[in-house]
């Protein structure tokens, strides 16, 4: 049964259709077809103006994804990979003028996203496992337009074209003395947008975060301790950027971490 919430219906019809097939050698392959569905929405952070008092239509994605997960070498390898395709309808997003800093909630009427992902997992030996990760993204708005420019062929927002990360979990030793293990990571992202106008100021540039952890534990497992650090090299980077140069002479941005480390003791009674 539908209903009418402020002028837009919130009928929907929502499934999905998937097709798994084990092979021979246990592997798995896999397609299928979904959609997703955002109902309408009232604008929560209407603070400064009037005309942050908007709705946004229902937002619809329909989802197109084949994959397998393997494993070789008598399993110790595992590999899992994908592949998909987003067709957007409606995409709801906040947008914020940059002279007044008014947010107004709006949908991009079409856009569209695809990529691909792997998750490969290498257990060596007993004391030493790879993990690691990857991503591939490619969107583009296809129609819409934000306070009267025309965005189609721009990137959405949050959406860096290549992600990689590794870790690598290594026992140095295990016995009378305890356990004492490696655990050192990165993360990679290529650039970024943060905003569908793209504006190329607030860009965020590609940049990688190493970090890890030395972890001991005591034999009998009643202590033990970690020596752990995050952005080793102190990259600085944004996590939002928000364009307010026109009304206010300066762009509100948030920071990631910078370098921090430190040392974690437990014991159990």
């Amino acid at each position: 049964m539908g209903s009418r919430w402020l002028g837009y219906s919130q009928d929907n019809l929502s499934g999905k259709i998937g097709l798994d097939y084990k092979l021979a050698d246990g592997n798995l392959v896999y397609a299928s077809i979904s959609r997703g569905y955002r109902a309408p929405s009232f604008n929560a952070q209407a603070f400064f103006d009037p005309s942050e008092l908007s709705i946004a239509k229902p937002e619809q994605v329909t989802s197109y994804e084949v994959g397998a997960k393997t494993q070789f070498a008598d399993r110790k390898v595992t590999l899992n990979v994908a592949g998909f395709y987003y067709d957007y309808r409606n995409q709801q997003f906040i947008n914020v003028d940059p002279a007044s800093a008014a947010q107004t909630l709006l949908n991009i009427p079409k856009s569209r996203i695809y990529g691909g992902e792997a998750e490969l997992t290498i257990r060596a030996s007993d004391r030493l496992t790879f993990h690691g990760g990857m991503g591939l993204l490619a969107t583009k708005i296809q129609r819409g337009s934000v306070s009267g420019v025309n965005v189609a062929g721009n990137r959405l927002s949050n959406a860096p074209t290549l992600t990689f990360n590794a870790t690598i979990d290594l026992t140095v030793f295990d016995g009378g003395m305890g356990k004492l293990s490696l655990h050192p990571d990165v993360a990679y992202q290529s650039s970024q947008f943060f905003e569908v106008l793209n504006v190329p100021r607030l860009r965020q540039s590609s940049y990688a975060l190493v970090g890890g952890h030395i972890d001991w534990e005591s034999a009998d497992g009643r202590f033990n301790a970690s020596i752990w650090g995050k952005n080793l090299t102190d990259k600085f980077y944004f996590t939002s950027r928000v364009d307010l140069l026109a009304g206010f002479g300066f762009d509100y941005n948030h920071i990631g971490i910078p370098r921090m480390y430190g040392v974690t003791l437990g014991a159990k009674f």
